[in-house]
């Protein structure tokens, strides 16, 4: 066998290996929906939901947020999207840890989606998680 064989080998392998993965992942998904993070101010004026990484996918404000100072609803909305970001992120790594590979995990790390643990009790975010 050849080196160019070889290669080619490895590389079939390795797509192969890809496509299980993401047949994987595709499935966790799908038994178990989109993974979102939610987190929600104490009073439930505010609610901010994100994608795993933090990307915005909703903020709701309830109609009593509009006697707040603009900065204070801006701060609060800040702060429950990192706690959502948190939330999205561990659920990820709790979801698609069981069906990728260690080294896929750490990835998602390097892309800034750290492993965070999830919180037992709403209160452990001074609001509502999701």
């Amino acid at each position: 066998m050849g080196n160019e064989d070889h290669v080619q080998d490895e590389l079939d392998r390795l797509g192969r290996s890809v496509s299980e993965a993401g047949d994987r992942v595709s499935t966790q998904i799908g038994r178990n929906g989109p993974i979102i993070g939610e987190a929600s101010s104490g009073d439930n004026a505010i609610t901010v939901s994100v994608s795993p990484g933090g990307m915005l996918r909703a903020v709701d404000l309830k109609p009593t947020v509009l006697g707040r100072h603009p900065d204070e609803v801006a701060n609060e909305v800040m702060r429950l999207a990192a706690q959502a970001t948190r939330i999205a992120n561990g659920r990820m790594h709790a979801s698609l840890g069981p069906v990728v590979s260690p080294s896929t995990a750490r990835s998602l790390e390097d892309l800034g989606m750290r492993a965070e643990a999830l919180p037992e009790e709403p209160d452990d975010f001074d609001g509502i998680m999701r």
